[in-house]
């Protein structure tokens, strides 16, 4: 490789930079929303009224299920179909439909983790908390919670690492993150094996950062279990 592939690089940095940062930006909006939605189904999963536990359980089948890829097609392309969502939102409804394909599927996957987490607290926590008269919303809000998301940080943190490495499927719909930009530099340049190694370059970067500091909490984790 001559001094000519990595100045198409450099040349291509600004863009693939910018692109890293709508990546990012993305998967923090994406995985707050998902979080809460992972919780309150998860809640449902477990509860004691077997409706509440199909409906959750049919949201986890079904976003577990569908590819992502059908997923933001659905949202961005079927939607409007039914709905017109273009004209209510204009440009804006491709962010809304990007966030909200990933917040649904990521928070099938959160719902599983939040739910093993919770039954990871034995038994005698919550009879504990009866015992001092707290009710079911206050055991599990003050005693289960607060130690079951502990236990959570690292497989959320994986999946937080999974919503980033999903969000190049935003290319489909012109989301210019990371995959996005380096396909706009190809379409003009046909560098193809200078930028897509940069593209890959990048995510290893930021994917095993993450993965680091993922494996750094959970043996903190251990530590303190131990």
């Amino acid at each position: 490789m001559g001094s000519g592939f990595f100045e198409i690089i450099l040349d291509a940095m600004p863009m693939l930079t910018e692109g890293v940062k709508l990546t990012v930006v993305y998967s923090i909006v994406a995985i707050i929303p998902a979080t809460i939605v992972g919780l309150i189904f998860a809640l449902l999963k477990l509860s004691s009224i077997k409706i509440l536990r199909r409906i959750g359980e049919v949201y986890v089948h079904v976003f577990r299920g569908l590819p992502l890829l059908v997923v933001i097609f659905y949202i961005y392309f079927a939607l409007p179909q039914l709905l017109p969502l273009h004209n209510w939102f204009g440009d804006s409804y491709r962010f809304i439909a990007a966030i909200l394909a990933l917040t649904l599927n990521e928070g099938a996957y959160i719902t599983e983790i939040i739910r093993a987490g919770i039954l990871s607290i034995d038994e005698g926590q919550t009879e504990a908390a009866y015992s001092i008269g707290m009710n079911k919303y206050q055991s599990m809000r003050f005693i289960i919670l607060p130690q079951a998301f502990k236990r959570m940080i690292p497989p959320l943190m994986n999946q937080f690492i999974q919503t980033i490495k999903d969000t190049s499927l935003l290319s489909a719909i012109s989301v210019a993150e990371l995959t996005r930009q380096g396909q706009i530099y190809i379409s003009t340049s046909f560098a193809a094996i200078q930028i897509w190694t940069a593209v890959a370059v990048m995510y290893l970067v930021v994917i095993l950062s993450l993965t680091a500091i993922s494996s750094t909490l959970e043996r903190r984790w251990q530590n303190d279990k131990s």
